[in-house]
């Protein structure tokens, strides 16, 4: 094992591990997976890809599977972020650190392990230079009653993992970032199928004191949920990525706009109709929806090709799927989820009574 203060050769490959079903971000989710999601008009994994092509990363292995497979082969097909990009295709459920084991023998001696729903916006350049087996990118969290506490020690040695331990009587407040600096030692003794790096393969270095840790300081970006999906928006849109500048606060190129946009931020995808009168307020509205006259999507997302009947009032994080029609009157409020291609009848779910 190389020692510390040692100069490991630079890291050119990396894996992205997307293969989960994206279930917390449906009905987005039904057509489209998680990780290609857009985030200011970007996919969500090229933000991922961008950060690694910073610190030399040629060369990366998507984990994905089988479900929407066309979408992965065309988004590879694409060289985003300048990177070559690679299908690692999942038949069965591989779990967290199958995926990986499953391309070991592709892999160079060291290489970089990114999970797919984050984005830690950091310098990376402390954990690609970690010499040793297995290194944990960390960051520093204020409650750790929802996290995996990281208990590290002199060296930079994990000594021990608690799970969602009290804030106030947490050893420590460092939590998995889900970003590893791993050598083929670190996988190699494992048999091929599905294989926890959580459950598995992090206590059995832990145990042979040979997994590491540094801490990153940087920019937390997720969209596992709507409501952070949300947020993640408004960060970019305020100037909280390094890795996507939007050219305006208010994005709508290609789209057609004759109703307003609101608050500080709003992303209307091209083919998307915005009637007069209409009001678009810290919200996203996906490729070809509609959004008729009169109507308020406030805090929302609207799914592609959905179909907003005037009047309506869509907000509070609810999200309406791909080609829902939601009728004239309707409101929408409370994180609601409407499915894909559902139809809602004029006024059938409305918070006012009629005056």
């Amino acid at each position: 094992m190389p020692q510390s203060g040692s100069n490991p050769e630079p890291i050119r490959q990396a894996v992205l591990l997307l293969g989960g079903r994206g279930t917390r971000m449906w009905p987005l989710t039904a057509h489209t997976p998680k990780g290609l999601l857009p985030l200011a008009g970007v996919p969500f994994a090229e933000y991922q890809l961008r950060q690694l092509a910073r610190v030399g990363v040629e060369e990366v292995f998507l984990a994905v599977g089988r479900a929407m497979l066309d979408a992965w082969e065309r988004f590879a097909a694409s060289s985003p972020g300048g990177i070559t990009v690679h299908l690692a295709i999942e038949d069965q459920t591989l779990d967290t650190a199958g995926p990986v084991r499953a391309v070991l023998d592709r892999l160079d001696e060291r290489f970089l392990v990114l999970n797919g729903d984050v984005v830690i916006e950091a310098d990376l350049r402390p954990l690609v230079a970690s010499p040793g087996v297995a290194t944990l990118g960390l960051v520093e969290v204020a409650d750790t009653s929802a996290y995996g506490v990281v208990v590290v020690g002199d060296g930079g040695v994990v000594e021990r993992f608690i799970e969602k331990p009290p804030t106030e009587s947490a050893p420590a407040r460092t939590v998995n970032a889900g970003m590893y600096s791993l050598t083929r030692d670190s996988l190699a003794d494992h048999p091929e199928g599905p294989l926890s790096f959580e459950r598995v393969v992090f206590p059995g270095l832990v145990a042979a004191s040979q997994l590491h840790a540094v801490v990153l300081s940087g920019q937390w970006i997720d969209i596992g949920t709507p409501d952070l999906y949300l947020a993640a928006h408004g960060a970019v849109y305020a100037g909280g990525s390094a890795l996507h500048r939007p050219a305006a606060a208010h994005e709508n190129a290609g789209a057609l706009l004759a109703g307003r946009v609101e608050g500080d931020w709003s992303w209307i995808a091209p083919r998307a109709r915005v009637e007069e009168g209409a009001v678009v307020d810290e919200a996203v509205v996906m490729s070809g929806a509609a959004i008729g006259e009169g109507t308020v999507i406030r805090g929302a997302v609207i799914g592609a090709e959905a179909v907003i009947g005037a009047g309506a009032v869509v907000t509070g994080a609810a999200v309406v799927g791909g080609g829902a029609w939601i009728g004239p009157g309707c409101e929408l409020d409370h994180g609601v989820r409407i499915a894909p291609g559902a139809r809602l009848e004029a006024g059938s779910v409305t918070f006012r009574p009629p005056q």
